[in-house]
């Protein structure tokens, strides 16, 4: 399975390192930090300035250490950061590698029900398969 080393940090703190990487996506990170609403929403801040940097318009989002999400930050990336992204960044695709535990998967596709815009994105147990199907042209 293809994967690539990031060329490049976009941004790092405690709770997510973003990269860009030479097949053409930009990936988050997570950590096991917990999160504010306001910290959450700063990230997804510099997620949205990296899509639109690169050029690209598919993400991976690697979950595996990832503190389930607070509902209200559930919505806020569903219903305002998802369609702004798609509008500003041209953001069509998203590999989500899960949590393994059952509250952290609930999080992560709650998000993904909400999502009321054109996006693909597919959910993995593992970072290769995503970037697999992330990378299909």
């Amino acid at each position: 399975m293809p994967t690539s080393a990031p060329t490049s940090i976009y941004f790092h703190n405690a709770l997510c390192t973003i990269s860009y990487h030479d097949l053409g996506y930009v990936k988050l990170s997570w950590t096991d930090a917990p999160a504010t609403e306001v910290e959450l929403q700063a990230l997804y801040g510099h997620t949205l300035k990296a899509l639109q940097h690169h050029r690209t318009g598919c993400l991976l989002t690697d979950h595996r250490l990832r503190q389930p999400l607070p509902i209200a930050a559930q919505h806020w990336i569903a219903q305002q950061w998802v369609p702004q992204a798609v509008r500003e960044a041209g953001y069509r695709r998203c590999a989500i590698v899960e949590n393994q535990t059952p509250l952290g998967r609930l999080a992560a596709r709650a998000v993904g029900d909400e999502v009321a815009v054109p996006l693909q994105f597919r959910f993995f147990d593992e970072v290769p398969a995503a970037v697999a199907w992330l990378i299909q042209v």
